[in-house]
């Protein structure tokens, strides 16, 4: 067990942020642990954000900015290769961190909380969804999971909050730099096949802003899906989504000849949406988790769906 303080590098991508990049360098430096050093890596942009962030790191000496175009994958792995310490912890542009974040993903490095007690390699944190419209409070709830949902056997922590040892991140192979879309998720499953030990820490939670609507939320979730899609992952996931409206639409020409596939779809729907809608109760406006979160909750099925086979399809075209 490490008996001396760790120290610790929080990294991040940005890309055309200056509208968010001080919220996010605020959050951090007032945290009740602040970073021992930030890297942030820009991926091109052309609004103002490497302007901003010169001159901040201008008065903040722990502050680094590198400029590394390319996509997220790409610059995550230079901010690493440039950080000083053996600890990465990471987020994103567009949250914001919570005081005690950097202090609790980085309390198991230091307790060995891995499995038997074992050195930790990597730690998962948590992200919460700050909204302020119904859309958003709904797109909140079908995007993020609550606490209680986590499965710590499935759950694969998201870039918005983790941190890792620097061999961790070696013995992973680094960011698939020939991934634009979701790269997060196939990160974690190398670290899990590299024998990584993970902990979870509850604690330490990121807000982030969900997309506010429709036509943006669809977009983003049929990234990830497109993200899946071109590393071949999670197809289990999506044999689940596919089954299940494959089912529906069975019972819907099934009923035309055996009317009672209607019922049966019917109440598999009527499942559904109470299913969905408690997810939301508690958490925003019963009204808003009774229509906004069902209905929310088909959209993003279909949006990984559909992006997950396209991804699958460039995979396969690509490697022709």
């Amino acid at each position: 067990m490490d008996s001396a303080p760790l120290a610790a590098t929080v990294i991040v991508t940005v890309r055309n942020e200056s509208g968010s990049i001080d919220s996010l360098l605020d959050s951090l430096l007032r945290g009740a642990r602040s970073p021992d050093e930030i890297v942030i890596a820009d991926g091109g942009s052309t609004d103002g954000t490497v302007e901003m962030l010169r001159a901040r790191a201008a008065a903040e000496p722990r502050l680094r900015v590198l400029e590394a175009p390319g996509n997220r994958s790409v610059g995550r792995n230079a901010a690493i290769r440039a950080a000083r310490h053996e600890i990465i912890a990471c987020t994103d542009a567009g949250v914001e961190v919570e005081p005690a974040w950097l202090g609790e993903i980085l309390k198991p490095f230091a307790g060995g909380e891995g499995d038997g007690g074992a050195r930790v390699d990597v730690v998962a944190g948590f992200y919460r969804p700050v909204a302020s419209t119904s859309f958003e409070r709904a797109a909140g709830v079908v995007s993020a999971p609550r606490l209680e949902e986590v499965n710590l056997d499935r759950f694969l922590p998201s870039t918005r909050s983790i941190a890792f040892r620097r061999d961790a991140w070696n013995k992973a192979g680094g960011f698939d730099e020939m991934l634009a879309h979701n790269e997060d998720t196939p990160f974690a499953l190398a670290l899990k096949s590299a024998g990584c030990r993970f902990a979870f820490a509850p604690a330490a939670v990121v807000g982030w802003r969900p997309r506010g609507d429709l036509r943006s939320f669809y977009r983003q979730h049929r990234r990830f899906g497109l993200g899946d899609g071109e590393s071949r992952v999670q197809a289990w996931f999506y044999g689940t989504i596919a089954a299940k409206y494959g089912l529906a639409v069975a019972l819907g020409f099934l009923g035309f000849v055996f009317p009672l596939a209607w019922l049966a779809l019917g109440a598999g729907a009527a499942f559904f949406v109470l299913q969905q809608a408690r997810r939301g109760f508690g958490r925003i406006g019963n009204l808003e988790a009774l229509l906004g979160v069902p209905f929310l909750k088909v959209v993003y099925d279909v949006a990984y769906l559909n992006g997950y086979v396209h991804g699958r399809l460039a995979s396969a075209a690509g490697s022709r």
